[in-house]
């Protein structure tokens, strides 16, 4: 591997390690931009090794020109045509550096597929799960940081900054981690078979501690899928291993929800407690207690859309300050089709779309782990968003993205 490629690999894997970093400081009252500086960095290193390595000619590389392209001179037309300050510029700006990010992650990874191995890759991620397990677990022993939702005793985030984007890291963390711990299950050493369990056990007590309903719900889910998965279709080990994995991982957690019964009662009455206060808020109305408002919001933002503005606005977009100075909404609906939709206009949303039916097609080519992870993030940034617009997030999926051109194996392949 090229020093260069190491580069990239150091400078993504200590991502959650900068996030967190960056929440400890912004909580100390401090007025530092750790996380802009990281971000510009990551950027710029993409744009210049990009750059240096040539465009090859391609759909691909068409679509990912031609929406980078589209979210520049949508960027200083909003600003000509809404009159936006210098300050608004920064602003949309920023925002549209973050969205970059799984842009031209997998441009990079394309232009050098051949210097990256699975191995190497794999390592990448466990890196990243490694971090944001002991960025969340870390303070919470040392009794400091963050609680999920302010004003309330539910959910801990530690010092990572959004809810919903840390979320997301340990939902991809959990799975990555749950399907390498079984795929390695005859490859690898008891020990470091040990060591991958409690890497996944500490993924689960993350969505826990975070304490949102979809990242609970998801850790249960994906844990039964994976044993069933492991003990009905996994070919290549014995019944006589299975049954010992199989008693091992029993009593592990019966022994977690053995000793720890109180936390898990503490934490799930906490959330209980503010789903309850939700579901009173909204006056029984199912759909904006299970959309958490967003049907409200993407009502009242189609009606700014259509009847502010003119046919410009409309095929560029709005931008981001603009939405949240005059729409009174925000600069998001948190659901990231109409978020580029409302932020980039018809032009935005039809290249976007073309991009991501090319990762799509490639994604189901040959199908992997990274199959799965592109399909649960689109899906997750279609209903919930906060994937394409976070700077974590949009970094994760832009790792993801990457890894779709390595794929080699099939997910389903005969094991």
């Amino acid at each position: 591997m090229l020093k260069e490629t190491k580069i990239f690999i150091i400078l993504f894997a200590i991502f959650p390690v900068v996030d967190a970093l960056n929440g400890f400081v912004l909580s100390a009252g401090i007025n530092l931009p750790i996380g802009v500086a990281y971000r510009l960095v990551c950027v710029g290193f993409l744009i210049f090794q990009i750059a240096r390595k040539g465009f090859s000619k391609t759909s691909y590389t068409f679509l990912s020109v031609a929406l980078i392209f589209c979210g520049i001179i949508s960027l200083f037309i909003q600003t000509i045509v809404l009159q936006n300050d210098v300050a608004a510029l920064l602003y949309d700006a920023t925002n549209m550096i973050k969205f970059f990010l799984w842009v031209l992650i997998p441009y990079y990874m394309y232009q050098r597929v051949d210097l990256f191995t699975k191995t190497s890759y794999a390592k990448l991620f466990l890196a990243i799960s490694t971090f944001f397990t002991l960025g969340l677990l870390i303070p919470y022993v040392l009794g400091i940081g963050n609680q999920t939702y302010a004003g309330s005793d539910a959910g801990y985030k530690a010092f990572f900054f959004a809810n919903n984007d840390t979320t997301i890291g340990f939902i991809v963390s959990a799975t990555f981690i749950g399907w390498y711990l079984f795929q390695q299950t005859k490859q690898t050493k008891s020990w470091t078979r040990l060591l991958l369990g409690l890497l996944y056990l500490g993924n689960l007590l993350g969505l826990l501690l975070l304490g949102t309903k979809t990242g609970i719900v998801y850790g249960v889910i994906l844990t039964i899928v994976l044993l069933l998965r492991f003990f009905f279709f996994q070919k290549r080990v014995g019944p006589a291993v299975k049954w010992g994995i199989g008693v091992t991982v029993i009593s592990v957690l019966a022994l977690i929800v053995v000793q720890g019964r109180a936390f898990i009662v503490t934490t799930l009455s906490g959330l209980i407690q503010r789903l309850t206060y939700f579901y009173n808020l909204y006056d029984g109305d199912l759909v904006r207690f299970i959309t958490s408002s967003r049907s409200e919001f993407l009502d009242a933002a189609f009606g700014h859309f259509i009847n502010t503005g003119n046919l410009l606005t409309q095929l560029i977009g709005f931008g981001f300050n603009e939405r949240v100075t005059t729409w009174g909404l925000g600069d998001l609906v948190e659901m990231d089709f109409f978020d580029v939709f409302f932020s980039l206009g018809m032009l935005g949303l039809v290249v976007m779309l073309g991009l991501l039916l090319f990762f799509l097609m490639k994604s189901c080519q040959k199908r992997s782990i990274y199959t799965a992870l592109f399909l649960l993030l689109l899906c997750y940034g279609a209903f919930a968003g906060h994937v394409l617009f976070s700077a974590l997030s949009s970094t994760l999926f832009g790792l993801v993205c990457g890894g779709l051109f390595l794929q080699k194996e099939s997910l389903c392949e005969k094991e």
